[in-house]
């Protein structure tokens, strides 16, 4: 301990003890108030005086520990001599032992608030859905690890396809394929025991999961063009399955918060002369092929092209959301897959107009390109038989002057 300079008794106390109205008997190099409280003591500029450690000391006048501060006065500042760490010591609980920092994971952070900030939207349908996929759906991911690296993996697909450079877009896929799988891995643990307190978690990854399969980059095989239906298949064929997962939750969320999720408020409009056109087109085609063909699937294709009429309409009415093209695979029979399997002609020209419904979708990250690969693949495989069916389709999805962009492929 140093005395700085010779001094003399001050009248008036210490500066803490004038500031609390209290006699100060003015000992040093503390005097016995401030040693009670633990407090700075600090004499006025009367006295001159000021004591000092050998080593810096945490120091703060009276003007710096103001009302502003919060912390003037407060014994937990310590007394002149403590260690310049010593607060935050405190503070941390453990002078002794401070605290070390939790890790940040600033992958996964970024990835929250591209959810947050963005990708939410792509499963959002209106005012009403926004705040439940982008707060309530994260809530329930902090309870529900699969979901979390859902919207992580989702998020992480979305800056994949959407980043500036080119040379970060391999970092985002890699890390939403690793999100993905520990999502899935979690989530088949759990299929068996849908219950109500995971209902909301686990339809909200369905939901997300079929996004994430769109949304999937594909390498087109230009050589193939049945690469581009077979990849179309599978996504269809998931799409289904997670329809069946979906049921299950369901029951469980008609009259909670997620409600407005599974409310309906699309609003179809009449069809276009053209679209009506083609869709009747559509149905004399399926009546020639039964005509010709007694084991012609007649049904299976009747309610194909009913459900392409119908999802039309919601388009044409306005709906831009994903669940026009979800809802189109969900309402597929059962026999259509099959058919598409088997590499049906018939099954082939109902996947461009399919085409067409991705076409409305194609301002979405997860749908753009789709509609074009599909267009171009199946008009490859189509013979002259069957391409006059598709024309509307092929107008609608790559213009009037069609021809002239496949012929120079």
């Amino acid at each position: 301990m140093a005395l700085r300079r010779p001094h003399r008794k001050s009248r008036h106390g210490c500066m803490e003890c004038k500031r609390r109205r209290v006699k100060c008997d003015e000992a040093r190099p503390t005097c016995s108030n401030c040693q009670k409280r633990h407090a700075e003591c600090e004499y006025g500029s009367s006295s001159s005086l000021l004591w000092a450690n050998e080593e810096p000391s945490v120091r703060l006048s009276s003007r710096a520990s103001g009302s502003d501060s919060g912390l003037h006065g407060d014994p937990s500042l310590g007394s002149p001599g403590s260690d310049s760490l010593g607060l935050l010591g405190r503070l941390s609980g453990d002078s002794s032992t401070p605290a070390a920092p939790a890790v940040l994971n600033l992958h996964d952070l970024e990835l929250m608030m591209q959810w947050c900030n963005a990708t939410f939207q792509t499963l959002s349908r209106n005012d009403r859905t926004d705040p439940i996929w982008r707060n309530a759906v994260p809530e329930e991911g902090l309870s529900h690890p699969f979901l979390m690296h859902g919207i992580l993996a989702l998020s992480s697909l979305h800056l994949a396809r959407t980043a500036p450079e080119a040379s970060g877009r391999a970092a985002y896929l890699n890390r939403a394929v690793a999100h993905q799988n520990q999502a899935l891995a979690l989530f088949r643990e759990l299929l068996g025991d849908i219950n109500e307190g995971n209902a909301k978690a686990m339809f909200a990854f369905a939901s997300i999961v079929v996004v994430y399969t769109f949304g999937f980059p594909h390498t087109p095989d230009v050589q193939d063009p049945w690469t581009c239906v077979d990849d179309l298949y599978q996504v269809l064929v998931l799409t289904r399955g997670i329809s069946q997962v979906i049921r299950s939750p369901a029951d469980f969320l008609n009259h909670g918060s997620f409600a407005p999720i599974l409310q309906v408020d699309e609003s179809p409009a009449p069809l276009p002369d053209d679209a009506t056109t083609a869709i009747r087109h559509l149905h004399e085609a399926n009546e020639i092929c039964r005509a010709r063909d007694p084991h012609h699937e007649t049904d299976a294709y009747t309610v194909t092209i009913d459900n392409i009429a119908e999802m039309l309409s919601w388009a044409y009415g306005g709906t831009t959301s994903t669940v026009i093209a979800g809802r189109w695979a969900i309402k597929l029979p059962p026999r259509f897959l099959d058919l598409l399997r088997e590499r049906e002609p018939l099954a082939l020209v109902m996947l461009v107009h399919y085409g067409v419904l991705l076409q409305h979708l194609k301002h979405r990250w997860c749908f753009d390109d789709w509609c074009v690969r599909v267009a171009k693949a199946v008009w490859a495989i189509l013979d002259d038989q069957w391409r006059p069916l598709v024309h509307w389709a092929m107008r609608g999805i790559l213009g009037e002057n069609y021809l002239e962009q496949i012929d120079n492929l």
